[in-house]
């Protein structure tokens, strides 16, 4: 694996970090450890897990006041929840220096690109992006410095986007010791919608369905143990999180359950009528996809 934690090069002067919890507080322990921005400004709305930020080296300033907050940066992050993202922008987009760059971190791209783009005026450049890092865990006392190092991060371009711009906020991702992989937002939903979105919703019903037999029986929690605890983990993470994901990715995520129930039905009709052979076929091939899967991502981190 590859560890620029020890390399200086600043990328940008100023950095603004909207709301600095796990994600947030991380890129600012990032940057500022690897010199990637020459000041990091913290913006949230209260001054006390502020002020834990400055503590944790997550920031070297911090203020409360948006608008001034975000004037001054060369780059703003929006690190906030998803259908916060575009509201932000619309407060910030007239103060916003020449040039600036105005990037966001969540999980659903093209509502927020097309509405981002659609509010910032000439010479200010919105690019969506996503690292695909974190935890269960909130705040920023859970950030560390190299929660990115050898993660994916996808940068989210359009035909609008200043070319420049994408040059600067490639450079800094990858500053943070990111692999950066640049793809369309549409292409960004459907993909998170299979990986990340859908399991969340299996994770949820899959839990809804096992109360419902507990409160018939009384004993299905008594039977769950390993394969049941790791299915539901991500079940863990804030109900609003989710809640917000869904609503800005509704079709994506509308569409990809369509797949799944078709896929489901399939299964079924194996099953109904006892055809061994295609059930077995199932669970080999998902056992070689997955074993695949495991193989290149393995060669992906192990390069220099």
């Amino acid at each position: 694996m590859s560890d620029p934690m020890n390399k200086k090069t600043k990328i940008i002067d100023s950095l603004a970090i909207i709301g600095v919890g796990l994600i947030g507080g991380s890129i600012g322990m990032a940057a500022k450890a690897r010199g990637l921005a020459g000041k990091v400004i913290g913006i949230g709305r209260d001054p006390a897990k502020l002020k834990r930020a400055q503590e944790l080296a997550a920031v070297d300033v911090f203020t409360t006041d948006l608008i001034n907050g975000a004037a001054e940066a060369d780059m703003v992050i929006v690190c906030t929840p998803v259908l916060a993202v575009v509201p932000i922008i619309e407060a910030i987009a007239g103060s916003l220096k020449e040039g600036a760059i105005v990037t966001d971190v969540g999980s659903t791209k093209s509502q927020i690109t097309r509405q981002a783009e659609a509010v910032l005026p000439d010479g200010r450049h919105f690019i969506g992006g996503h690292p695909m890092a974190g935890s269960e865990a909130e705040g920023v006392e859970a950030a560390v410095p190299y929660l990115f190092l050898d993660a994916t991060y996808v940068v989210t371009p359009t035909e609008n986007t200043h070319v420049k711009a994408l040059d600067t906020l490639v450079r800094f991702a990858e500053g943070l010791g990111a692999n950066v992989a640049l793809m369309s937002p549409e292409q960004h939903d459907r993909s998170a919608a299979i990986i990340s979105h859908l399991p969340h919703v299996i994770s949820a019903t899959l839990l809804k369905l096992a109360s419902e037999e507990q409160a018939d029986s009384g004993q299905v929690f008594q039977l769950a143990a390993g394969s049941f605890r790791d299915m539901t983990r991500i079940s863990g993470s804030p109900p609003e999180l989710w809640r917000d994901i869904c609503l800005s990715s509704r079709e994506a995520i509308s569409d990809t359950i369509k797949r799944f129930e078709a896929l489901l039905e399939t299964v079924r009709a194996y099953i109904d009528s006892g055809d061994s052979e295609a059930i077995e076929s199932l669970f080999f091939d998902a056992r070689e996809i997955r074993a695949r899967w495991i193989q290149e991502k393995d060669q992906r981190d192990d390069k220099p």
